[in-house]
């Protein structure tokens, strides 16, 4: 271990601004923010429209019956547990935390990661389990009768739980590479494991029917896994004999757990949301459940648009963040700077997603017809799709300024503000929907989606006001 505590030479050449955003025992300049933004945003909508295109191809190829709202819903379940593990938390708590870390020495990075991968992939595979099986138990009150054998059934459910499992794995090796400024081999990876991902399932389709969709999904998170591993072990300098278990706690382990814990309870609020909509929507006849999904994942494609540019967002705003604990930088102009590159990002967003958004909205039924328009959905599905997506659209605006300012509190690590606004929705989400359904049936729920990305918005702007205006944000 004695080749890890060397230190790269100090570069006595760098100028004064760039001192802000890295340490002195840094390798080498990374990209400026712009350039990554250039970059980085137009090669994650590849990854994103391969994603996207496994759903137009499930549209097409299996259409809307009672197994497809299965395993719909158990995808969601997966999704919900990816968000709870890893990206809306360890993620997220990852990145700010471990370019702290690189402040004090590349040394200081390694053993950050060490001792956070080892509890890491220790607790995780529990954690899904536990969840999964209580998922199954409620989801027998929706979903008892499906068609599919229990075998099936079975084959199902452990698939979506290995997903869950190996994509929180992939997560954390994303925030590794995200903080050091690595962005590409992700995306990259994300692209090309899509196209793994349809040619799996047409392949296993006529011998496995509906199991060739989560068994694809597992081989496109292995596939990513595989990509990622080596270069974040290159990055650190580790080899993998280094990351053997170590479950001593550690200054890093507890505020891991600590923050982790806070964004969890963040993310079972958020990731609940889509669970009760698919649970409710259950209840209004078979079809039902896979016609909101097919609505919300054109809805996301706006969401994919910016969501590039994320990663790039928190990975310069932590290192801002982490800077300004550095006694010999000054505090104030840092502070203004972070505020100023916040809001240029929020009227940036707002002037290029609005024309966007509204030719979106306008070319709803045209875009329905020509993506899921050349298989098993008929023409009054495709009206249906187009009606939710519509309604989802109204609230597309804020959701989207709400997710930029939630990467600021996270760089700063104030996860409380991102903790209440997601509580806010929990409580009020379930009500809504039930009060809109009784009017607007399926369309109802996508009201209730909107209409609250205004209130959230609202408070999680005014938070951040608050907290500037007082010169700090609370942990």
């Amino acid at each position: 271990m004695g080749h890890l505590q060397k230190r790269c030479p100090q570069r006595s050449t760098l100028s004064t601004p760039f001192r802000h955003y890295m340490p002195n025992n840094a390798p080498e300049k990374e990209p400026s923010l712009l350039k990554n933004i250039l970059v980085v945003t137009p090669l994650s909508l590849i990854g994103h429209a391969g994603t996207s295109l496994i759903y137009v191809v499930l549209a097409n190829w299996f259409g809307d019956p009672a197994e497809m709202d299965f395993i719909y819903y158990y995808w969601g379940i997966a999704g919900f547990l990816i968000q709870l593990l890893s990206s809306a938390s360890a993620y997220s708590v990852l990145v700010p935390l471990l370019a702290e870390a690189r402040m004090k020495s590349e040394t200081e990075a390694q053993r950050c990661v060490q001792s956070i991968f080892s509890r890491y992939i220790t607790i995780m595979p529990w954690l899904c389990c536990l969840l999964v099986a209580i998922s199954y138990v409620i989801s027998q009150r929706f979903l008892p009768n499906t068609g599919l054998t229990p075998t099936t059934t079975f084959g199902i459910v452990c698939g979506f739980l290995a997903l869950a499992i190996i994509a929180s794995v992939r997560w954390i090796l994303k925030a590794i590479l995200d903080t050091y400024q690595v962005f590409y081999l992700s995306i990259i990876g994300q692209g090309l494991s899509a196209v793994f991902v349809i040619a799996v399932i047409y392949l296993c389709k006529p011998s496995l029917t509906w199991f060739s969709i989560p068994l694809a999904l597992i081989f496109g998170e292995l596939f990513q896994v595989i990509v990622l591993f080596p270069k974040c072990c290159a990055i650190l300098n580790l080899q993998v004999r280094h990351l053997k278990l170590d479950l001593r706690a550690t200054s890093y382990t507890d505020q891991f757990r600590h923050q982790c814990l806070l964004m969890i309870g963040a993310a079972i609020a958020d990731g609940l949301n889509p669970v009760v909509d698919r649970g409710m929507a259950s209840t209004l006849g078979a079809g039902s459940v896979s016609k909101l999904d097919y609505a919300l994942r054109l809805c996301a494609i706006p969401e994919r648009l910016t969501g590039g540019a994320l990663p790039v967002l928190l990975s310069h705003w932590a290192k801002i963040s982490s800077s300004e604990q550095q006694p010999e930088n000054n505090q104030t102009t840092n502070g203004t700077q972070f505020q100023r590159s916040v809001w240029q990002g929020a009227v940036i967003l707002l002037v290029l997603m609005t024309p966007l958004l509204t030719g979106f909205y306008l070319f709803r039924e045209n875009l329905v017809s020509i993506l899921y328009g050349h298989g098993k959905l008929s023409e009054a599905g495709q009206l249906h799709i187009a009606s939710l997506l519509g309604i989802y659209l109204i609230g597309m605006m804020p959701r989207l300024m709400s997710r930029l300012l939630i990467r600021a509190h996270l760089a700063r690590q104030a996860h409380r503000t991102v903790v209440i606004a997601t509580l806010i929705r929990l409580v009020l989400n379930p009500f809504l929907n039930w009060l809109f359904m009784q009017y607007w049936g399926l369309e109802g729920i996508a009201w209730s989606t909107a209409l609250l990305s205004y209130p959230i918005l609202a408070y999680i702007a005014i938070a951040f006001w608050r907290a500037e205006q007082r010169g700090k944000i609370k942990p």
